[in-house]
């Protein structure tokens, strides 16, 4: 049975997701993801997204994702990034695919119920003290132009002050901070962070664009979590990206 705090943290995740209500393509609209692994990291409200920590470590030997070629679930689950190579202390929790609308907008319709992808999947990690999770969202389109839409939409729905989630949980959102030469060395994609807190947790969410790519990753705490000691969500970010070109 998972502790109380850890259920907050991973119900502060689903509060954070930008490809909400995750629609699977390819005919696999009823696969569910719970046997998927995901890593986890987590910032604080008090520190901004680029703070100086321990970097994650992927295979550096990532090349750039063919913009036109298919892309299965399979290949999708392989490119979602694993607990060792995020770092210790973390354990595998439940993805949970959600129907929210924005936070912007909560009378509004959910991301990806508006621009279906042709493929995706997510995981979660959870810290194993209960104080943090970090839920990791990948997206293939049908083509870059599709991809851009959902971007912008997805953009459109952080852009307030207070939000609202699904739930009726009241959050402040951070103004939004161009982070695209700390994720991407390639030049392919553009990265936006947010800082999101309520007064039950602090949290950063990160989205990238890419070609037909979008990949969105999640962090949560409780407020009192001291995250100093977990990897900078942004280096996370960064080897999330590099290994999903790379698969």
């Amino acid at each position: 049975m998972r502790s109380t705090r850890t259920a907050a943290v991973s119900a502060a995740l689903l509060s954070l997701t930008f490809l909400a209500g995750c629609g699977g393509g390819d005919g696999d609209d009823d696969k569910k993801s719970d046997d998927k692994v995901t890593e986890t990291v987590t910032p604080t409200p008090s520190e901004t997204p680029t703070t100086e920590a321990t970097a994650p470590t992927t295979d550096s030997s990532a090349t750039p994702m063919d913009p036109t070629g298919d892309v299965t679930q399979e290949q999708l689950d392989a490119a979602l990034l694993t607990a060792e190579e995020v770092g210790a202390g973390f354990v595998l929790g439940t993805y949970t695919d959600t129907d929210d609308p924005p936070l912007c907008d909560p009378d509004g319709t959910p991301l990806d119920e508006q621009f279906p992808p042709q493929v995706t999947g997510g995981v979660e990690l959870d810290h194993s003290d209960g104080i943090a999770a970090i839920q990791e969202e990948l997206a293939i389109y049908e083509s870059d132009e599709a991809a851009a839409t959902a971007f912008a939409a997805g953009l459109a729905g952080l852009n307030c002050t207070d939000g609202t989630t699904g739930d009726g949980t009241a959050v402040t959102i951070g103004a939004p901070q161009d982070v695209t030469a700390n994720v991407d060395t390639t030049g392919l994609g553009t990265s936006t962070a947010y800082e999101i807190t309520s007064e039950s947790f602090q949290g950063v969410l990160i989205v990238t664009l890419a070609h037909r790519v979008i990949l969105a990753t999640s962090f949560a705490a409780t407020p009192d979590a001291d995250t100093s000691a977990f990897p900078n969500p942004i280096d996370v970010q960064a080897a999330a990206f590099a290994k999903a070109l790379a698969n």
